[in-house]
This record gives structure tokens, sequence and C-alpha cells, in this order.
């Protein structure tokens, strides 16, 4: 997932393949989605944490410092506001259970854990003896390595060789994508990416059902 250091990272994701024509590269996507409702039916308790530790997300280059911390897992709890991913738009099913309105999975952006988030905030260290911060640590990477094995199981991966001219268009804020290993020598292989913000996208789906009605 694209971008979770800034504050309202973009729902939809384009990649568009220009060039293919080397060995391997193959696309992987995951439905993030999935992994978690799995988790929440097997194991509540990794569940609640990953909705309630807080992860920040960091990109610090060329002059440029971007920083946000979310949990994994965003849910809506008002009933005035509906999740995309919820069963059905009955608020007082909201208020009983919280939908999910977003996941947050990005290891490669993500930034050294953080004390007292959002007030004087610093880098948590670890070491020494075992603590109830320790511990929940603990539980913490117990839960993650268990929504890591969710979205690389065999069977949640879709593997897809994007030819040229060819594009995807998936869900930043639920899909996971990786990519294969891929031979640099003789060939090539372009990607270009794009983003959508989710409200542009919102209203131009509003418009198009309302000119076909």
């Amino acid at each position: 997932m694209d971008l979770l250091y800034v504050e309202n990272p973009p729902g939809l994701q384009i990649l568009h393949c220009l060039k293919a024509s080397t060995q391997g590269g193959e696309s992987l996507f995951s439905d993030a989605l999935r992994a978690v409702k799995r988790i929440q039916r097997s194991r509540s308790d990794h569940y609640e944490i990953l909705q309630n530790f807080p992860v920040t997300y960091k990109y610090h280059n060329n002059h440029e410092w971007y920083q946000h911390t979310r949990p994994h897992v965003e849910t809506v709890t008002s009933p005035h506001e509906v999740s995309d991913y919820a069963p059905d738009a009955d608020s007082d099913r909201l208020q009983l259970e919280p939908s999910i309105k977003a996941i947050n999975w990005s290891p490669p952006f993500q930034a050294p854990f953080l004390v007292n988030v959002g007030s004087t905030a610093s880098p948590l260290s670890t070491r020494g003896g075992k603590t109830s911060t320790s511990n929940e640590f603990r539980k913490y990477f117990e839960a993650v390595r268990h929504l890591k094995k969710e979205l690389e199981a065999e069977e949640a991966v879709f593997e897809q060789k994007l030819e040229a001219g060819t594009a995807v268009i998936f869900d930043n804020r639920r899909i996971v994508h990786a990519r294969r290993e891929f031979e640099n020598r003789g060939g090539e292989r372009w990607l270009r990416g794009a983003y959508v913000d989710t409200d542009a996208f919102r209203s131009r789906l509003r418009v198009l059902k309302e000119e076909a009605t």
C-alpha cells in the first residue's frame, strides 16, 4: 500500500505497464480485508491489537519529511459514517459492531515505534528488562506475523504478468501488492504508477450512475 505516511492516502492506485520484455517480474496481489476478516474470526485478540496499536509510516528523503501514525486496521463507529466494506448501510449495526474502513500495511515505510504518539513522542527502545511495554510489543508482533501469514498464503495471492499496454487498478486501502524478481539482462521492464483520490472516484461514479438512469 502506498503513501501511508500522508494524512489522506489515495483510494485507488493504477499501475500501467509500458514495457515488459524481461523474464519474471510477475505482479502479486492479496486482499488485506480478507486477511483481517479471517483474523477477526479466528483470533479476536490479534484483531484488537491490529485495530489499536499505533504504527508510524515515514518518508524522509530529498529534503522532504512526510510522517503519519495510524493502526493497521482503521474502523468506523459513528452511525453517520458508513464503511465502503460494510455488509450493509444499517446504522444500528454500525453502532453495535465497528466496520472496517481501511487497512494499512507498508513495512518498507514503517518508522521506529513511538512513545506517547501525538504528544512528546520519541523513539521507543525495547532493550532492558521485561516491562509492560515489551509485553505489548510481543503481542503486537504476534498479531503482525499472523497478518503477514494470511496475506502471503498461497490461496490468498493473485499472480499476473502484466504485458506492455495493460494496466491494473486496485483499492490502495485494501489490496497489498508486490512483484517477483526479474532478469534485467536482454529486456526492459517499465511500469508507471498513478493515484486517484477516493472522493474524485466516488464523484465520477455518482455522475455515471445518474446519467445511466
